[in-house]
């Protein structure tokens, strides 16, 4: 590592998904790197395409979107995959066993700074009233199956350009960049309990990786970052892994319904 890396420009630098650097040299949250620490970086990841699988179980596997996973390949709706195909994985790609390395991995190192440590910072207790809707606006997209085999796995919520988008529920920012391809400027809110929010095409983001926020609390701005045209924030909660439909959780209406 060399003053002023960080994992989004050593991603870039090598061409390998952030989530596989993160994987590959087990780092947690809040993913803070110092001067001189060795790295492994692996090479590009790429899938085998088996027989009964599909844009979407693969992107799924991966914790991609079926769109990102087909732009890099330069695929077309419908989408249409053949057994053995060779699909590149996009930027973001969790690491699998099916991953397929052209070299060793390669190191990053240098001489570590001295006496210097960052806390991670713990989740507040979540509130008793449950998860807020983010902003207000109009429903636009619903979580689950939609046309030429995508999936939402959140809601999509039409807002003016600028628009403040306050946090869900108290949390921790575990994540705050525009490394994800398709999210644009793209923040995941930790919350007690294995929750996450995630709050994706802003147009800035007004919080930091590591920072304690409140419920309420405004984090970012609504924008058109990312694979959307006109200003909107795409909003996901999960539990884990898990992603779960954002209408069964929010307490209070403030989105109005699509048709």
């Amino acid at each position: 590592m060399r003053k002023g890396e960080t994992l989004y420009s050593l991603s870039r630098r090598y061409d390998v998904p952030l989530r596989t650097l993160v994987a590959a040299n087990g780092l947690k949250s809040p993913y803070t790197l110092a001067v001189g620490q060795r790295l492994s970086v692996p090479s590009a990841q790429v899938h085998t395409v088996a027989k009964g699988e599909t844009g979407y179980s693969i992107s799924r596997r991966y914790g991609v979107t079926v769109s990102a996973l087909m732009q890099e390949n330069k695929i077309r709706p419908p989408y249409t995959l053949a057994i053995g195909q060779t699909l590149r994985l996009p930027g973001g790609a969790a690491g699998n066993t099916t991953t397929v390395a052209s070299s060793s991995p390669r190191v990053v190192t240098s001489t570590p700074p001295r006496g210097r440590s960052v806390p991670r910072a713990t989740p507040p207790p979540r509130s008793s009233s449950g998860f807020d809707w983010p902003v207000s606006g109009k429903l636009a997209s619903r979580y689950g199956p939609k046309q030429d085999g995508l999936h939402n796995d959140g809601i999509n919520i039409i807002a003016r350009q600028g628009t403040p988008v306050k946090a869900s529920d108290a949390g921790v920012v575990v994540y705050a960049s525009n490394a994800l391809q398709g999210y644009g400027n793209l923040l995941l809110v930790k919350h007690s309990g294995g929750w996450i929010t995630a709050y994706a095409h802003n147009e800035r983001l007004l919080v930091r990786q590591g920072q304690q926020v409140t419920k309420g609390q405004v984090i970012a701005r609504v924008g058109n970052t990312g694979g959307v045209s006109e200003p909107q924030l795409h909003f996901e909660i999960r539990k884990g892994r898990q992603a779960l439909d954002p209408l069964r959780y929010l307490q209070r209406t403030q989105a109005s319904a699509s048709p």
